[in-house]
């Protein structure tokens, strides 16, 4: 006999406290005034960090840019609860640790008060007080009871979820560095984290498809660097900047198309395949270039370093992405096959999936991926490198495996190869400033890989059983 469903858990009060929550703390952060100050009275939290000029009193500022990414984590985490009550338990877990990264600034700020034995706690205005009430309720609001909920939706459940665990341990992260050294949560360096390494993110998007169908593309670092050094050639030679950003796009799939060819029709194993393609592309840029780096590009080429409405493009690029790749992923009939082909092979053909046209298709966006991360890297900087930045297959492929795209194909989102970017990237900087070597990285990312593939490993041969 099949277990009878149990009855959905209605929507109540406690479902809106993360929207309401975050909305006080967004609100309060841009709109009331932070702290008087003698010359210019009642003052945001923008006049305060404008210039040092503007902050007349010394207040402790570095990490109070974090707040708002916080409430923003918050208000989406209570978007979800609403939208899966069944799910508030999980959810509240993960809302209370966005809330440590509130509070996290108040624990600095106090502790540079005392040390510095300054005098204005007097002088701080009701964006203070409010914020800091707001992110204490963050944390607590998970001690409030919630009905059962049914088995897939326990704490237990979604932490099997890879996503999940990594979100957890990238905010977690941030609040454990950012109490050993406040200088981790200056906006500069979240900012740096994030945009820099935007480009990774986009390239793990079409790595995560080509890994989902159980293959794999180990030539991408150099398929960016050749990418990178057409698009900045065409655009010095006279291009105007909007092809030099496209044609990239082209060539990518051309090259993905050609690479998807040769394993779907010669069946040639991708990872033989691929490996060629490296040695080829890099031999062609050594040729081509001779070691030259590209320089002299117009101003309006520089796309990375546009700022639309105050946000690095880079930014707003990977995140359009990712939400368009996973929507693709989960809702069109291509995006659905991927996940058959990658899971079982035999069964999509049966059922009339065509395997040629699969994996030449996934080949060739993983190309237009590759071109789209190859514009965003060459337009970071006036210089662009013939060569990338090294092992940088590596970290793609490391991105895409840690966020949870099982290394043998069916499984894995775009999201969570994102997530994974942001939490390899974090811990670099995190090495940083708590003094611990860059080197390490290496390590870390191995660590990581073999834990993730052997966590999967596992997960299979539960479901075998």
């Amino acid at each position: 006999m099949s277990k009878a469903k149990s009855a959905p858990i209605p929507r109540r009060p406690l479902h809106f406290i993360g929207i309401a929550l975050a909305l006080v703390i967004i609100g309060a952060y841009f709109t009331l005034p932070f702290v008087v100050q003698p010359e210019r009275g009642p003052s945001t939290v923008a006049v305060l960090t404008e210039s040092k000029k503007a902050n007349e009193l010394g207040i402790f500022k570095t990490g109070v840019e974090v707040i708002p990414l916080a409430g923003l984590g918050i208000l989406l985490l209570g978007i979800w609860n609403v939208m899966t009550p069944a799910a508030s338990r999980a959810i509240s877990l993960l809302m209370s640790v966005a809330g440590l990264l509130v509070v996290v600034y108040y624990i600095n700020f106090f502790r540079d008060y005392a040390a510095d034995e300054a005098a204005y706690i007097s002088s701080m205005d009701s964006a203070f007080w409010i914020m800091l009430v707001a992110g204490i309720l963050a944390i607590l609001q998970i001690a409030i009871p919630r009905p059962v909920p049914e088995e897939r939706y326990r704490i237990t459940k979604l932490f099997g979820n890879q996503e999940s665990v990594i979100l957890f341990g990238l905010l977690l992260l941030i609040f454990i560095v950012g109490i050993a050294n406040p200088r981790f949560l200056q906006e500069r360096n979240i900012s740096d984290i994030l945009q820099g390494n935007a480009y990774i993110a986009v390239a793990a998007l079409g790595m995560t498809m080509v890994i989902v169908t159980g293959n794999i593309d180990i030539s991408v670092g150099s398929l960016v660097g050749l990418l990178a050094v057409i698009s900045g050639r065409l655009v010095v030679a006279g291009l105007p900047s909007p092809l030099a950003w496209l044609i990239p796009l082209f060539v990518g799939a051309g090259i993905g198309a050609f690479i998807g060819f040769l394993v779907a029709y010669l069946r040639i194993p991708s990872i033989v395949v691929t490996l060629g393609m490296l040695s080829i592309i890099k031999g062609i840029l050594i040729i081509w270039t001779a070691g030259e780096r590209v320089t002299d590009m117009p101003a309006d080429y520089h796309l990375s370093q546009m700022r639309p409405l105050g946000i690095p493009m880079p930014i707003i690029i990977m995140v359009v992405l990712t939400i368009v790749v996973v929507l693709w992923m989960r809702y069109s009939a291509t995006g659905r096959a991927f996940y058959a082909l990658g899971g079982n092979a035999e069964a999509a053909r049966l059922s009339g999936l065509s395997q040629r046209r699969l994996l030449m298709t996934v080949f060739t966006l993983n190309g237009v991926f590759v071109g789209i991360a190859s514009v965003m890297y060459s337009t970071q900087f006036q210089i662009i490198q013939v060569t990338p930045p090294p092992a940088l297959e590596l970290s793609i492929i490391t991105a895409s495996v840690v966020g949870g795209v099982s290394i043998l194909g069916g499984t894995g989102t775009a999201i969570g190869s994102t997530l994974a970017t942001l939490l390899l990237n974090f811990i670099r900087s995190a090495m940083i400033f708590i003094n611990v070597s860059p080197f390490w990285l290496k390590a870390v990312q191995g660590l990581l890989i073999l834990a993730t593939v052997l966590a999967d490993l596992i997960r299979r041969r539960r479901q075998r059983l």
